[in-house]
């Protein structure tokens, strides 16, 4: 089972983002793929380009495993954000746990929460505090403040 904040050995690689689903009670979900590997070298075809065939031969395909999908949800969240990872980069300034279910200890989002949103209404709300989660895929980068851990559990499709 996934735990944010944790490393997950089990996991060689990031998940893949299947869908986000947003509910009426201001509850989101999101369904993940854990990855899992292919065939070394497989669909290569070298005769269009031998170099490149040469070099992917040696390549392993990560591929989403619809065996293993997960459902994460989150009750009570302020907003979510969903970014191409290909445009993110790693800051130092952050402070996190985990292997691709981060939690973060310090993060620039959590630093500008008040001028995004109504910051006595969200003290208010939730006076213990909200907290930045993170989840690592292959091709994107979520990230989602809320006050309390998700629920996650197995899901079928």
């Amino acid at each position: 089972m996934i735990k944010f904040g944790n490393e997950n050995d089990d996991m060689n690689s990031a998940p893949f983002l299947f869908k986000t689903i947003e509910e009426m009670d201001n509850e989101v979900k999101f369904i993940v793929a854990l990855s899992m590997k292919g065939k070394q070298g497989c669909g290569i075809n070298e005769e269009d380009n031998p170099a490149l065939g040469k070099i992917l031969s040696e390549c392993v395909p990560i591929y989403p495993d619809e065996d293993n999908l997960y459902e994460i949800l989150f009750d009570n969240y302020i907003f979510h954000i969903t970014r191409n990872e290909s445009y993110t980069s790693w800051d130092n300034y952050e402070l996190r746990k985990g292997k691709y279910f981060i939690i973060f200890e310090k993060s620039r989002l959590l630093d500008c929460l008040p001028q995004i949103v109504e910051q006595e209404i969200v003290e208010a709300y939730n006076p213990n505090g909200w907290k930045h989660y993170g989840i690592y895929c292959q091709n994107h980068i979520i990230d989602i403040i809320a006050s309390e851990e998700p629920k996650i559990r197995k899901y079928n499709l």
